[in-house]
């Protein structure tokens, strides 16, 4: 596993950043698919352990453990901005909980798990985008962290054509095509919100 496999999987540590402070600012996490949150945070959680426990370098895990303490911010968060006090205790119990169960899982058993991830990254992402569909809305998803991504997911399908590392390629073309989605969808549907505001004026 390298820093180029664990990328595949569509997780980069500068997702958190915008987003948090979106949050924060707006005092609110109303359109945000946080089951999404909770599925990615179960990943990075689980591609986290293998690496360390593989005795990979940190450079192969260190983007990924800074990743998934963003996504556990973001969920929290939005989870504490929704007044959801009794769902945010059961947040950090159940990340306690995971955190130790991988500290203690043998590496064959996170092994086994990790044949589940290609399935969960396209459930997690299919419903984020018919939830921005039903709501005709990308809630409080951050503008910044969606053309971060996708610029990184053009840059890395480039990086693995050049290098011939083809293995790598239908994740990350699968990531890019689902993060095409969100960033159309954002455009659209902020397009719809400003033509309303217009109207009013």
């Amino acid at each position: 596993v390298s820093t180029q496999s664990t990328g595949s999987s569509g997780i980069n540590a500068e997702y958190g950043v915008p987003q948090v402070l979106k949050i924060w600012r707006s005092k609110s996490g109303v359109g945000l698919n946080l089951q999404m949150f909770t599925m990615l945070d179960f990943i990075t959680s689980l591609i986290s352990a293998f690496c360390i426990k593989s005795g990979l370098d940190y450079s192969n895990w260190l983007e990924l453990l800074i990743t998934n303490i963003q996504v556990f911010i973001i969920h929290a968060l939005a989870r504490y901005y929704l007044n959801q006090p009794d769902k945010l205790t059961a947040l950090i119990i159940c990340k306690s909980l995971l955190v130790a169960g991988l500290a203690f899982v043998p590496l064959d058993y996170i092994k086994l798990a990790m044949n589940c991830l290609l399935p969960m990254m396209i459930y997690n992402k299919t419903t984020m985008a018919y939830k921005h569909y039903k709501d005709k809305s990308t809630g409080q998803l951050a503008g910044a962290t969606l053309f971060m991504q996708f610029v990184q997911f053009s840059g890395r399908i480039f990086t693995v054509v050049m290098t011939g590392a083809t293995e790598f390629l239908p994740p990350m073309l699968l990531n890019w095509s689902y993060q095409s989605v969100f960033v159309l969808q954002y455009l659209w549907y902020n397009r719809e919100k400003k033509e309303e505001e217009k109207k009013k004026e």
